[in-house]
């Protein structure tokens, strides 16, 4: 699954879901930020929708590993029998990933595949670097019901902390 870390990226990047060509069938990154944070980049070619869309799409996602639904998320890709050491750190982000179980940081439409991609890593270094851009980013409420990216990337879908 992850494959080490020389995708169209770059070297802090590790592939945890890509087609060998990824422009047209779509991809997904991961890289490690701090802790148990990690920031996936999610790439899809709109013509896979299977809609009539054209173009581009890519997002940035912030999963933390000490996230609630991590063990529904590992049944529901098959990695529940894993157990131990074997439960690597990215086949958790790839589950959390592929559930649902992520912070949105990020998005953003377009028809150049590889500027779609940079704006996404220079994005995830931006909120790497500003802590206040960071916090103001995982507060912003981003659904209907004010549901906040920090929230809803912990299955809080209605807002609360508890």
């Amino acid at each position: 699954m992850a494959r080490n870390e020389h995708g169209p990226l770059g070297k802090a990047w590790t592939d945890i879901g890509s087609d060998v060509n990824w422009s047209e069938y779509g991809g997904r990154w991961a890289r490690h930020i701090e802790g148990t944070r990690y920031h996936v980049i999610r790439f899809e070619n709109c013509r896979e929708w299977g809609d009539g869309a054209t173009g581009y799409h890519c997002d940035l996602q912030e999963i933390t590993l000490d996230n609630p639904q991590l063990e529904r998320a590992l049944e529901s890709c098959g990695g529940s029998d894993l157990d131990g050491e074997s439960k690597v750190e990215w086949v958790k982000v790839d589950a959390l990933s592929s559930y649902g179980a992520y912070a949105p940081l990020w998005q953003q439409a377009g028809t150049n595949a590889r500027e779609l991609l940079r704006a996404a890593k220079r994005e995830s270094r931006t909120l790497e670097r500003d802590a206040d851009a960071h916090e103001e980013r995982m507060n912003r409420p981003v659904n209907a019901i004010g549901t906040s990216a920090r929230n809803y990337g912990l299955g809080r879908i209605l807002g609360s902390d508890a």
